[in-house]
């Protein structure tokens, strides 16, 4: 599967992992596992304690953006790195439904693809989003687990702007 993913999308460049620029098989297969990696994590019945788990096709997105901006991914922390998973993850399945409903989703950019302000901005669109978040513990009421820090970070953004 990687090795396919790298010949149909990787060879393309950086922007071929933007969401937008996946094509509707490729979008598909990493909204799945978006959606597999975000339930493993989160869940709309309770909240979990999020374990360590990557996905190889959301991990080689997120590490082809971060050689894009030539940064060493050696040297990000692993919490760090598993919340861009979480914000591409939650990208990915942005624009699927966009696709499939068309709400007006402003499209990511490499500069902000992984961007927690995007996510969050999304909140303009659909008011209800935050709240989804909350529901399915992306963010958590309990600053406790691997993900507790993503709260923070989401609320203080939508009260500060």
């Amino acid at each position: 599967m990687l090795s396919k993913f790298n010949n149909e999308v990787l060879l393309r460049g950086p922007a071929a992992v933007l969401p937008q620029h996946l094509n509707h098989p490729w979008l598909k297969r990493l909204q799945q596992s978006a959606e597999e990696f975000l339930d493993r994590n989160f869940s709309l019945d309770g909240c979990k304690d999020p374990r360590d788990v990557a996905d190889p096709l959301l991990s080689v997105c997120v590490y082809e953006i971060l050689r894009h901006h030539h940064i060493d991914t050696d040297s990000i922390p692993t919490e760090e790195m598993i919340e861009k998973m979480a914000i591409y993850a939650i990208s990915i399945v942005m624009e699927a439904v966009n696709r499939d409903t068309d709400i007006a989703l402003e499209h990511p950019t490499l500069g902000n693809i992984l961007s927690m302000e995007r996510i969050v901005g999304f909140k303009k669109v659909n008011p209800d989003f935050i709240e989804l978040l909350k529901q399915a513990c992306v963010i958590r009421d309990s600053g406790e687990g691997r993900f507790g820090h993503i709260k923070e970070k989401i609320l203080s953004k939508v009260q500060g702007g």
